[in-house]
C-alpha cells in the first residue's frame, strides 16, 4: 500500500512538472516544438499505471497533443506522433469524444493516413456513448473518408446512415445516403432506408423531401432494371426490342413497373435507352478533390 502511494505521488508529481514546466517553456520560446510525449508506452501500460487517475492524464496529453498539433502546423508540418499520442489519450480515457473527431478529421486530411483516421473513428464509435450530442460525428466522417479517399460509395453510404439517424444530425444526410447508393449504383438499397426514415421523422418538411426522394430512387431503380432486361433481350434475340411492352411479351420483365412520379416509361428512338416521360434527375455525387465536394443536379439527356 505503501508503494502504491509512493508511486503515485511521484506520478503525480511529474505530470504536474512536465506540464507547467511545459509551459514556461512554451511561453518562453514560442518557436520551439517541445517533443516531450513522443517515446510514452501504450495507453494501456499507462492506463495501468495511472492507478485510477486515467481521466486526469488524458486529459494533459490531450493539451499536449494539440499543442503538438500546432507546433508542427506552423514549422515542419510533420505530425508523426500525432496519431500514437491519440491512442493513449483515447486508451486513457475511451469516453472523450473530441480526440475521436479531431483525430478522425486530421489523420486523414492533413497527415494522409485514412486508414489510422478510420481505426480512431471506429474505436469512437465502440466506445462513446451515443447519447453524446456529437456522436453523430464519428460515422459522419467515416463516411466521408470512404466516399471521398476510397470511392467505396457503399461502404460510405451504410455509415452516413448511421449517422443520420441521430436528431442531432442536419436534414440533408438522408438525402445525401441516397446519393450515394446511386454513385454504388445500388439505388434500391435506399429504398427500405428511406422509407423507414419516411414514417420515424415527425417534421412535415422533411418528410415531403424524403417523399420526393424516394420516388427518384424508385424511379432509378426501375430504369436501372429495365436497361438490364433490355441488354438481356439482346443477348437472346440480336436486336434491341423497340418498346417496353415487347421485353414484357417476350418474358424479359415481368411486369411494366410505373414511375411512382407520374411519367411512363418508354425506349428512345433517338439513343434507344430507357427513359421516362418525366426527366430524370441525376442522383449521383460529383467530387471534384481540387476544389469541393459538388452534387450534379444535371437532368439525365
Amino acid at each position: 500500500m505503501k508503494k502504491n502511494i509512493t508511486f503515485f505521488l511521484v506520478l503525480v508529481s511529474c505530470m504536474a512538472g512536465l506540464f507547467f514546466t511545459s509551459l514556461n517553456i512554451d511561453k518562453k520560446y514560442p518557436p520551439v516544438i517541445i517533443e516531450d510525449m513522443l517515446y510514452l508506452p501504450s495507453g494501456n501500460f499507462l492506463k495501468g499505471a495511472a492507478l485510477g487517475f486515467d481521466e486526469m492524464l488524458a486529459d494533459l496529453l490531450w493539451i499536449k497533443a494539440l499543442a503538438y498539433f500546432g507546433g508542427h502546423a506552423v514549422t515542419d508540418q510533420d505530425y508523426s506522433w500525432l496519431s500514437h499520442i491519440l491512442d493513449i489519450v483515447t486508451t486513457l480515457d475511451p469516453f472523450f469524444q473530441y480526440p475521436y473527431e479531431f483525430g478522425g478529421v486530421v489523420l486523414a486530411t492533413e497527415i494522409g493516413d485514412v486508414e489510422k483516421s478510420n481505426q480512431l473513428l471506429e474505436k469512437g464509435m465502440k466506445n462513446v456513448e451515443k447519447t453524446h450530442e456529437r456522436y453523430w460525428y464519428l460515422p459522419f466522417f467515416m463516411a466521408f473518408n470512404y466516399m471521398y479517399h476510397k470511392n467505396d460509395y457503399k461502404t460510405a453510404a451504410h455509415y452516413l446512415e448511421i449517422a443520420s439517424i441521430f436528431p442531432q444530425s442536419p436534414d440533408y444526410l438522408p438525402l445525401l445516403v441516397s446519393r450515394l447508393y446511386a454513385n454504388a449504383d445500388s439505388p434500391e438499397i435506399a429504398i427500405p432506408f428511406l422509407t423507414e426514415m419516411i414514417k420515424s421523422t415527425e417534421k412535415p418538411e422533411l418528410k415531403e423531401k424524403l417523399k420526393l426522394r424516394l420516388d427518384q430512387v424508385v424511379n432509378q431503380s426501375n430504369i436501372q432494371a429495365l436497361e438490364a432486361a433490355r441488354q438481356q433481350f439482346f443477348l437472346k434475340v440480336y436486336r434491341y426490342p423497340e418498346t417496353i411492352e415487347e421485353m414484357f411479351q417476350k418474358g424479359f420483365i415481368l411486369f411494366t413497373p410505373a414511375d411512382p412520379r407520374g411519367g411512363r416509361y418508354y425506349i428512345s428512338k433517338e439513343n434507344g435507352r430507357v427513359k421516362s416521360t418525366i426527366k430524370t434527375e441525376q442522383l449521383k455525387v460529383h467530387i471534384d478533390k481540387q476544389n469541393k465536394v459538388k452534387i450534379d443536379m444535371q437532368p439525365i439527356q
